[in-house]
């Protein structure tokens, strides 16, 4: 029985293993050990029917599922039978969407040809690969077990494999030449043809290695005059190769915007199941939201849903929370949000609002509120002077 409303619905999975843990990353991720993948296939399995079963008990409206994403860790790391269950069983439980978007993630160190020939059989239909630098001395630094040739063997094989491919970056570190970065990126561009291109700086995230060495001086954060000039320059070279920015580190060729991402930064309903993953589903009042949050410990996480499901936190965020969390994602969007969104409008400072205004730093028409793409590199500043507390 399929529930009809107008709320998109997808369905992230988290796969926590990696071949090692880089020394940037807070993501929940824990060095490969060994999977009984039955286990694994039945503990994903409770999972998904109990997240149906909550939507009817709740009477949560939803569509089909209009994208999978398979995030880690490193899910191209994941043996094909747990992929190819997840699949099957998301489909028959929530039914897909035509055009359904199924993204995996995969790194150029445990790439394999013969696997990506697979995974486009289980119906995966975009890669997103972690390239991460262009240069084999910062891969060394990021602590990527890849190097440049196994980048280009990857693409090149993904590419020919696959109709939509994505690439993560990370730059703007200590020490980085901006003349290096952007003549890496423009002959990149140049020698692929890609199809979405995520481009993050290097944040120095508590709980990580480089947090420690940080603290202990040894490694060093970039000035943020010269981030910005990273970022703008950065932005120039995308554009002149067809990318159109629509969100603040995300950027796409036309009709390639990762259909998942969107439906976070619009604050859609999304189901996250695996360890650590967590989802949100909007009550049917649509005032309130709903969050399931998963075990981190992959141990845990099987053990508490090989015979049934159990999530770590249930919780519902009222409406002031609520209205907070879609501004504050609404606004990553190159084209803003409809402050329609909003269930309470005061959260909202319109004092600040009408400085901003005035210096040309947001624009509001239409009752449409979006920050100008020359400040979006200090989208947090100016989140936090627009909202009441």
């Amino acid at each position: 029985m399929k529930y009809i409303n107008e709320n998109p619905l997808s369905l992230y999975i988290h796969w926590p293993y990696c071949e090692t843990k880089c020394p940037y990353c807070d993501f929940n991720s824990h060095v490969n050990e060994h999977v009984e993948i039955n286990h694994w296939i039945k503990s994903f399995n409770n999972q998904l029917h109990t997240m149906r079963k909550e939507f009817i008990d709740k009477n949560i409206k939803f569509k089909n599922l209009n994208a999978i994403f398979f995030g880690g860790g490193t899910p191209s790391l994941m043996p094909l039978e747990i992929v190819e269950d997840i699949i099957n069983i998301s489909n028959q439980i929530f039914g897909f969407e035509k055009n359904i978007e199924i993204t995996l993630e995969a790194n150029p160190s445990s790439y394999d040809r013969e696997k990506f020939i697979e995974l486009k059989k289980l119906g995966i239909n975009r890669l997103s690969i972690g390239v991460q630098s262009l240069n084999n001395q910062y891969l060394k630094f990021l602590g990527r077990l890849h190097n440049i040739s196994d980048i280009d063997n990857a693409l090149k094989d993904a590419l020919e494999i696959f109709d939509n491919i994505s690439v993560d970056l990370i730059y703007a570190f200590h020490g980085q030449k901006l003349v290096n970065w952007t003549n890496e990126l423009v002959s990149f561009l140049t020698n692929y043809n890609l199809q979405h291109l995520s481009l993050y700086q290097l944040t120095i995230e508590e709980g990580t290695k480089f947090f420690k060495d940080y603290k202990n001086g040894l490694v060093k954060v970039i000035d943020n005059d010269l981030a910005a000039e990273f970022y703008d320059i950065s932005n120039n070279i995308i554009s002149d190769f067809k990318f159109m920015r629509y969100e603040v580190s995300n950027y796409a060729k036309k009709g390639f915007q990762c259909i998942h991402n969107l439906n976070y930064w619009n604050s859609e309903n999304w189901i996250g199941i695996g360890p650590g993953a967590y989802g949100r589903i909007w009550a049917p009042n649509k005032i309130s939201r709903i969050e399931y949050s998963n075990y981190k410990n992959p141990k845990t996480w099987l053990s508490k849903n090989f015979y049934h499901t159990e999530f770590e936190k249930i919780t519902r965020f009222n409406n002031y929370e609520s209205d907070i969390d879609t501004l504050t994602m609404g606004l990553r969007l190159y084209d803003g949000m409809h402050i329609s969104k909003l269930e309470n409008k005061s959260i909202i400072n319109f004092n600040a609002l009408k400085i901003l205004q005035n210096h040309n730093i947001v624009s509001f028409r239409n009752n449409t509120l979006k920050v100008n793409k020359n400040h979006m590199i200090k989208l947090n500043s100016i989140i936090k002077f627009l909202i009441n507390t």
